[in-house]
Formats: C-alpha cells, structure tokens, sequence
C-alpha cells in the first residue's frame, strides 16, 4: 500500500492533536514517518504463548507523551504513567520508543492511512494463519485504553483481547464474541480501588501488578495468585480469573521506595492487606 504522504503542512494542520514536543519530533522525523514501517510487533510474553497462537500487538505512546489528549483516561487515577510498560525491557530501548511514537503520531494525524495500513497487516497475519494453522490474536492497546473497535467490528472473524482500567472496554467486550478485554487494577487512588471493588462484584478477569520481580531479595508474595506473566493469553482464562503481573523493569532500589507506599499502582507491602479484603469480597 502507499505509504502516509505526511508533510509539514500535514502537522501544521493536525497539530492541535500532539503535544509540543510530538510536533517538533514530528518536524525533524518527516522521512521516518513516511517510511512505511509495520504498526503491529510483538513481546518476548506474547512470545510465551506462540505454541497456541500467532500474537500481535500495537505499542502507542500511553497518555499525553505524544497525544495532546491522553490516550489512557485513568491513567491519573490510576497512578500507572511512570510505571508504564512503554519504559520497560525492549520496549524502553531508543528505537522501540521512536516506533511507538511514529505510530501515534500516524494515528492522530494521519487517521485513514493508519486505519487501511493496521488492517492491511491484520489480514495478512490471518493470511499467514491460514497457511500455518496457529490462528492469529491481536491486542491494539499494548501501551494504550482506547476505543478501537471501529478496528474490530470491521475483522468480525478475528479474536482481539486487551487490558483496561475502562469500564466501558468491558461492556464492549461483553458484547462481543472476538474482543476479549481483562480489567487492569489499581491501588493507587479511592477511585481506582472502587473500580477495581466493581470488576470483582462483576466477576470480570482482573489483572493485578504487584511490587516485586518475584526474586528472594523480594519480601512481597503474589500471594499464590494465577501468574499473567506466563502466558498472555488472557481469552482463553475463565470468568473472574485473578492473576498476578510482576514490575517490569524495575530495580530493588525502586521497589523498596514503592514498598512503603499505601497508594501505588502496584500492591505493595503496604496496602496488600486492604487489596486482600477488597479481592475477597467476591
């Protein structure tokens, strides 16, 4: 397919969607942008669960890195902007970053070329399905919790899951046979914990990141809950599922300041108990 023809007058135009800083990458990226590049890649734990499935996944920059308008509404709420995975593993190396950023920016500013080119690549991974037998899984908010299913009612026959701290992602899985969506806890604000308090009375699957990478120098247990880390096969998990999800890319020194911390993202030594209570309200 073409590729996106983005001019400086395209950012000019669009510019009321990017940040500051996204409009002078943008300015001095022209030839990276038109480049043509793949939008979808995928992650050393999608990689977990290649034996059952081909996975496929679109890393955005999360909130407003790029976006003038966030991309992750909770995100505040939630307290999870500096513990994004966006900074963590590969994805936190200088060319997975300009990637992400790319895509973003093709998205806000070239929305229709990145709509033909996501599902060109989406047909094509089932193209390949077909040819291999291990069908295709696809997750558009790997670092994102947006609203993509005018993505996925157009792909009727292919299965899409994510995380989200979004009700509303919820209800739009729900009804939905191939959008599979896991609510993403928090224990960061009294909003988050009434969230997360809701998705337990709903049975939804929860997934929740505990402060620790699960090593003896860590004092803090998952608690003997399903591991997420495994496998990212999050459809194929039962209702009301509960799984743990360790710090990515954290060290001990930052785990032992987050440690302390009653209000996290992550459990914490200091507030397991209350997520204890508030999980077993179910």
């Amino acid at each position: 397919m073409s590729t996106p023809n983005i001019t400086l007058q395209t950012i000019t135009r669009m510019s009321s969607l990017l940040n500051r800083d996204a409009i002078v990458w943008a300015r001095a990226n022209l030839d990276y942008l038109n480049s043509g590049n793949r939008l979808l890649g995928t992650s050393t734990k999608l990689e977990k669960g290649s034996d059952k499935y081909s996975s496929y996944v679109l890393y955005l920059q999360p909130a407003d890195k790029v976006a003038a308008r966030t991309l992750c509404p909770m995100a505040e709420l939630s307290g999870c902007k500096e513990a994004c995975l966006i900074t963590s593993g590969r994805l936190g190396m200088s060319s997975a970053q300009a990637a992400a950023t790319r895509r973003t920016v093709l998205m806000l500013i070239a929305p229709e070329y990145f709509e033909e080119k996501l599902l060109s690549e989406i047909d094509a991974a089932e193209r390949k399905a077909l040819k291999t037998g291990i069908p295709a899984l696809f997750r558009l908010n790997g670092t994102s919790d947006i609203n993509f299913t005018h993505i996925i009612d157009q792909r009727p026959d292919s299965m899409f899951y994510d995380y989200s701290k979004l009700s509303a992602q919820l209800r739009r899985s729900a009804v939905r046979s191939n959008y599979d969506v896991t609510y993403s806890a928090s224990m960061y604000s009294a909003r988050s914990k009434f969230e997360l308090k809701l998705a337990v009375l709903r049975q939804d699957k929860i997934a929740v990141a505990f402060n620790t990478k699960g090593i003896k120098s860590d004092t803090l247990s998952t608690q003997g809950l399903y591991s997420f880390d495994t496998t990212d096969l999050r459809h194929l998990d039962p209702r009301a599922t509960i799984g743990s999800l360790t710090s990515k890319g954290s060290n001990k020194a930052f785990r032992a300041r987050e440690d302390v911390k009653e209000h996290s993202f992550f459990v914490t030594s200091a507030n397991v108990a209350e997520f204890n209570s508030i999980i077993a309200r179910g």
